[in-house]
């Protein structure tokens, strides 16, 4: 479970028609608030990157809640996944 000021990391994506990433946001916030189904985060910096190269950096100042979507079992672990329409997902791993 997520914890008060606990650094996270916002992915947002959008994939070509292969499969692959082209254009990417990285978010970097602090977690500000823990609730049952949901987190709220202070973001502060955001790096957009096109084909895995940095093309713009800036920093930011917004709170956003986001809410719980689903777990998801891989090999080894179990993710939560929680996610917030505008600024993307953040995958925490247990």
């Amino acid at each position: 479970m997520m914890k008060v000021n606990e650094m996270v990391q916002i992915h947002e994506g959008y994939a070509s028609v292969g499969g692959m990433f082209i254009n990417e946001k990285f978010t970097t916030g602090t977690v500000v608030k823990v609730n049952a189904k949901s987190i709220r985060v202070h973001m502060t910096h955001v790096k957009c990157t096109t084909s895995g190269k940095v093309t713009r950096e800036y920093n930011i100042n917004e709170e956003a809640a986001f809410t719980f979507w689903k777990t998801i079992e891989t090999a080894d672990k179990t993710v939560s996944i929680f996610k917030n329409n505008k600024y993307g997902i953040i995958k925490v791993i247990h």
